[in-house]
């Protein structure tokens, strides 16, 4: 019952703040439509012998994965902060894994409406069919998704423990991953340097499966099992970690903080 209250106080406060709303919807939309004209344009420029609009319109699609995963759960935690709601949650007998349930259930319908939105609209305006991808585009969902709640997990611990400072994180975690993730490009493309730095992200083996699926090339089987273990590896560290860090704020004092 105490995670469906929590589920409920998100869903009168979505009623109340209509624009929350619009972070679902517009701006996924947004960059569907900025990569979706230029992958266009690029068809038109190679004469269709490269399927642009294919393979940025399907990175920006399992991308939304990520950015949606990492950002919701973190921006619920923050505005907890803000209102300075979190003490009064917490001197219920509400605990941190129900709240951690709560959230984590709005945030995933969240994205199951924000991505059917998103896929609505590829279809309308681009003919996109992700269905032609097969089932592996389930696992590449779901891995994006998991890598993003750790992500997000990391995130929170840095807010509890050193206040707004960090908050900024919640919004530039997704710039700063990009890159590395190899959304739009081969893990060839980077530098050797950062081809290094990429094989530490679950994310850069599953957007080079993805690549693998439209290019009908075989799906390489390790790559998924070390996405697989990374992805594991990370969440199992940042739910310790974040569990430990809640617990240092909570008896220091730091919940009740003026952010």
């Amino acid at each position: 019952m105490r995670v469906w209250a929590i589920i409920v106080k998100f869903w009168f406060d979505t009623k109340r703040d209509m624009f929350r709303l619009f972070d679902v919807f517009w701006w996924p939309a947004f960059n569907l439509f900025v990569w979706g004209l230029l992958s266009t344009y690029l068809t038109q420029l190679s004469k269709g012998s490269v399927n642009f609009v294919l393979l940025f319109l399907a990175g920006t699609i399992f991308w939304s994965f990520f950015d949606r995963a990492s950002r919701d759960i973190s921006r619920s935690m923050v505005e907890e902060l803000w209102s300075r709601n979190l003490p009064n949650l917490f001197s219920t007998p509400l605990t941190l894994t129900e709240y951690l349930a709560g959230v984590l259930t709005v945030a995933f319908v969240k994205l199951v409406i924000g991505s059917i939105f998103l896929l609505v609209l590829s279809k309308i305006f681009y003919g996109f069919e992700i269905s032609l991808l097969g089932w592996p585009v389930i696992g590449i969902m779901a891995g994006l998704m998991i890598f993003g709640w750790s992500v997000s997990f990391f995130i929170q611990s840095f807010v509890l423990r050193y206040g707004h400072t960090v908050e900024v994180f919640i919004w530039a975690v997704t710039v700063l991953l990009q890159p590395f993730s190899c959304v739009f490009y081969p893990l060839s493309a980077l530098p050797v340097w950062a081809q290094w730095v990429a094989r530490a992200f679950p994310s850069m083996y599953l957007f080079e499966q993805m690549r693998a699926i439209i290019s009908g090339t075989p799906v390489r089987s390790g790559d998924i099992m070390i996405s697989m273990a990374l992805n594991a590896v990370y969440l199992i560290l940042s739910v310790i970690f974040f569990y430990r860090t809640f617990r240092y704020a909570k008896s220091n004092g730091l919940l009740t903080k003026p952010y």
